[in-house]
Formats: structure tokens, C-alpha cells, sequence
């Protein structure tokens, strides 16, 4: 599948240059370097000293290695970077507002956590800051519940929210089913374009070329380990595993069990952290949308489902590994930071929990005596097939949208516009580690200067966002009530994807 997130890459450089020589002009200067596979780091910073996408102090900052001399990541041709440069300046510094608009708008969102609900209430105070006459209320709903509520809102002609945060590859059925406002106009009116955004993050959210959310952030998963635990088992704490059969020979050494067979911990699962079935396709080179259509049933998708069932069954089995994701859960409990992973992919937002949470473990050092030890966690590319030979991840995210019939849609409008404008997004992205979907926000100066977010906007140059099939917007759904048999061995991998082809292909005949 074509990465249709790179053309956006090429304009986050030619910012970021654009901004290192605004800063060398002024007496500064610019000490960015290229990001390896890895990012090293000796732990997280807590959310107290630091926010959290700030580098800490030098004695805990995350060191990155120099490329090897000669190297160079951007690959981007001489007169290609200067069609870039002229398409972001054009771009401009982010919409003007209308601080002449007044109203209450209600914002649903489902960002309940101490960390991110603060970090939402951020946004609102500086975007009322900018626009004195707008209130916005933020209510949190659960994740899910909250689209099936403003769905039967929107139905019954009252009750939906102004604002709504909404699932960017889903505004394809919401616009069919006239739940979400065409923001066209007012995007044109405004000069909002794809040109501020990463390239899928507007693809998703525009149908018929207008769009129908405006891009808040997106997000690309990438391996944490523990580097205690790689001590411990006899690896090199500094290296992670590159490919998949890399990852079962780490396991081999990683893996620990109890005096009664149960595993106290597990070095790895491709079902824990946030990552599932499409994003390892992914790493396997799988093709999951051909010509516009759904290609569940690829040899590669095929080949990754056995793969994930090989982690399945040395664990003992679906059964036996549900047990023991029972034994962990939120976090700070959750599967990495109570020590029962330990290596785990997930988005590059998971490094905000670390540092909000701060997690320790309990260490027996060589005389026997024990200590609380901070977890020094790395950061590297996710793992892939050898056949495959490159990384890759993927990226979703979500848009402010505005419900039909929403009450104050012109004050809606503007705070949609303050929120996924630069200084909107950057404050998001501070907060949360959350990538901006704005690529001016994404080289806010207090984030760049953080090695380990130039490493996720490296990462960002080879993720993929969401093909999205308009006739089928829910294609994922055939695979993932097939899903449990095929885990358990119910089911054999090719006749489950065969039949998910099949459902696929009936559906999108009608």
C-alpha cells in the first residue's frame, strides 16, 4: 500500500529547516540530528517536573546517536524541498479567528484520563483566551457510547454537542448518513486546506473533497521495552529486536514463569500495547486495500494472522493468555508498567502515561536486597518480516466535527479552528505526546527540541494512515468478528479470511 503520509513528511522538514534558520538568524542554532531505529533512554520524566513532551534535564534527557557520517534520512530531492518550501509558506501561521463571534458551545470528547482531560481543558482555556465571546464546555463521554449518542441526537433533532471529537477514517459514514456537517464552505471561506495537515490525516476527513472534520491528531505506534528486564535475561539493553524472528529469540530469554507453570512475565504479544492484526499486516507488507477494494485474504494478511497465533499458543493458548491479561489493567497497572511485558508496542502518546505515571519496579539486586527502580524505558521502530525488511506502523487519530443541527455552529466553527490551528495542537501535543495532525504544530519548538519526538516524527515517515473504502467503511469489522476462533484454532486462518472476503465482497456488490 502507498504511504500517503509522506508528502506531508517532506513539508514537516522543510519547516523545520524553514525554522532552524529563523533561529540561526536570531543568534541561535539548530542541533537537530537524524533518528536511528532506536531512541535511548535512562526513564521518564514525571508530569510535576516537566510537561510531558518536554525534554527533562540533561541527566535524564533521551541521547540520540548520530547517523553514521555521510548518511542522510530526509531523501528529499533538491527541487522537490523547494516546491515544499513554497507550498508551506503558503500554508501561512494558521486561520484568522473572528473574535467578533460570540455563543456557548458544547464539546463531547472521550479524553477522561487525569492526563489527557487536563490537557483538552488547556486547549479550551487558550482558545477562549483568543476568542473572548466563546464559552466551551467539555463533557467526556465513554469511548463508543459516544458517537452512538450523538448519533441518536442528531436523529431525534436536539441533544448533540457543537463540537464532537470524531473517528477520522468513520466521517466517510457520518457524512453518508448526514450525521456530520459539511464544513466545506466555511473551510474555504477560512483558507483551510490539506496544506496544513499530514496528507491521510485530510484524505480521511474530506469526502468528495469537502471536509467533514477538521484533522486534531494522529499517532504512530512504536516498540517500548524495559531495559532492566533485557539486563536481566542477558541482552543488550540498547538493542531491540528488529524483526519478527528477532522478537521469539528474545522471548526465549525474556520469558519467566512461576513455580506453578504460570508466566510471570512475557517478553512479548502482538495483541497487548495498541496495536492488532492491521498494523502487523502492515509490518509484513500486506496490502490491505487493492484498486479500492478490501484485500483481507492476502497471502501477507494470511501469513500475519498465523504469526500472531504462533504468540498465542506459546503463551498456552487464547484462554490461557486472556488469564493472563487479567492479572494487569489500567494503568498504572497496566501490562508494561507493572513489569509483566516487556516489550510493547503502542502509540507514541503512551510516552505521556510513562512520565505522568512514573512507573517503578522492584528490583533484587546482586546481594540479594531489593530497591524500587524507575523503569528506564527505549524506544525503537516496530519490529517486521524478514521478507518485508522495513519498518512500518500506522497512524489513526481523530477531528473535531460539528453534528448536523448543532445549535451554535459559527462558534463552533472557530473554536474547531483555534483547536487544530498551531497553537491549538502544539499545546495538545506538549500535554499528551500526541502527534499534531497540524504539521506547523508538530515543530513547536518545546517539542522538537526533545529527542524522542524527532524519533516519532521520523517514525512518522514510514506509517500509514487508513485506506479508506467509502462503499465499506467498516470492512474491519468481517475480520474482527472472525477473529476469537481463529485465535482459539476454531477456525483455520485461510477459510476465516476467505469467509471475510467473501462478506466483504457481497456487501460492496449492493
Amino acid at each position: 500500500m502507498k504511504s500517503r503520509s509522506h508528502g506531508a513528511w517532506f513539508r514537516v522538514l522543510t519547516l523545520f529547516a524553514l525554522m532552524s534558520m529563523l533561529l540561526a538568524a536570531c543568534g541561535g542554532g539548530s542541533n537537530a540530528t537524524s533518528s536511528p531505529a532506536a531512541v535511548a533512554s535512562t526513564g521518564p520524566v514525571t508530569e510535576a517536573s516537566a510537561p510531558a513532551s518536554v525534554a527533562a534535564e540533561p541527566s535524564e534527557a533521551a541521547s540520540i546517536a548520530a547517523s553514521p557520517a555521510g548518511e542522510t534520512t530526509t531523501g528529499v530531492p533538491e527541487a522537490e524541498t523547494t516546491a515544499v518550501a513554497a507550498q508551506a509558506a503558503q500554508a501561512g501561521d494558521g486561520p484568522q479567528l473572528n473574535t467578533e463571534v460570540s455563543g456557548n458551545v458544547e464539546m463531547w470528547h472521550f479524553w477522561a484520563s487525569p492526563l489527557r482531560r487536563t490537557a483538552i481543558r488547556r486547549v479550551i482555556s487558550l482558545c477562549q483566551s483568543k476568542l473572548p465571546n466563546i464559552t466551551v464546555n467539555e463533557t467526556p463521554k465513554p469511548f463508543g457510547d459516544i458517537w452512538t449518542a450523538n448519533i441518536a441526537a442528531v436523529a431525534a433533532g436536539s441533544g448533540m454537542p457543537d463540537v464532537i471529537v470524531e473517528d477520522r477514517p468513520q466521517l466517510v459514514q457520518r457524512a453518508k448518513d448526514n450525521i456530520a456537517t459539511n464544513l466545506g464552505e466555511m473551510a474555504r471561506r477560512d483558507g483551510i486546506n490539506g496544506s496544513q495537515f499530514w496528507d491521510f490525516t485530510w484524505e480521511e476527513a474530506t469526502v468528495d473533497g469537502d471536509p467533514y472534520g477538521i484533522p486534531f491528531e494522529t499517532d504512530v505506534r512504536v516498540l517500548y521495552w524495559n531495559k532492566q528486564a533485557f539486563e536481566e535475561a542477558g541482552l543488550d539493553p540498547e538493542k531491540p529486536p528488529t524483526t519478527w524472528d528477532e522478537l521469539w529469540e528474545y522471548a526465549d530469554k525474556l520469558d519467566k514463569k512461576n513455580e506453578d507453570g504460570t508466566y510471570s512475565r512475557i517478553a512479548f504479544h502482538p495483541d497487548l500495547g495498541n496495536a492488532g492484526w492491521n498494523v502487523w499486516s502492515r509490518t509484513n507488507g500486506a496490502e490491505l486495500v487493492k484498486d479500492g477494494k478490501p484485500s483481507v485474504n492476502d497471502p501477507k494478511v494470511v501469513e500475519t494472522f498465523e504469526w500472531i497465533k504462533q504468540w498465542y499458543d506459546r503463551y498456552g493458548g487464547y484462554d490461557a493468555m486472556q488469564q493472563f491479561r487479567s492479572t494487569f489493567g489500567a494503568p498504572p497497572n497496566d501490562a508494561f508498567m507493572s513489569g509483566k511485558v516487556a516489550m510493547l508496542l503502542d502509540i507514541n502518546g503512551y510516552s505521556s502515561v510513562l512520565n505522568f505515571y512514573d512507573p517503578r519496579l522492584e528490583i533484587t539486586k546482586p546481594d540479594g536486597t531489593t530497591e524500587r527502580q524507575r523503569i528506564n524505558v527505549g524506544l525503537g521502530d516496530p519490529p517486521y518480516s524478514a521478507s518485508y525488511g522495513k519498518p512500518a506502523s500506522w497512524s489513526g487519530g481523530f477531528a473535531l466535527s460539528i453534528p448536523r443541527g448543532a445549535p451554535n455552529q459559527e462558534a463552533a466553527w472557530e473554536f474547531i479552528k483555534c483547536a487544530t490551528g498551531p497553537d491549538g495542537a502544539a499545546s495538545w501535543s506538549r500535554d499528551t505526546s500526541a502527534m499534531s495532525a497540524n504539521v506547523l504544530a508538530a515543530q513547536d519548538p518545546a517539542l522538537v527540541g526533545d529527542p524522542r519526538w524527532q524519533f516519532f516524527l521520523e517514525a512518522m515517515n514510514y506509517s500509514q494512515g487508513t485506506e479508506v473504502v467509502p462503499e465499506y467503511s467498516n470492512w474491519g469489522t468481517e475480520i474482527d468478528q472472525r477473529r476469537e476462533q481463529v485465535l482459539q484454532g476454531a477456525v483455520p486462518v485461510q477459510q476465516a479470511l476467505d469467509e471475510a472476503q467473501q462478506a466483504i465482497d457481497a456487501q460492496m456488490a449492493k
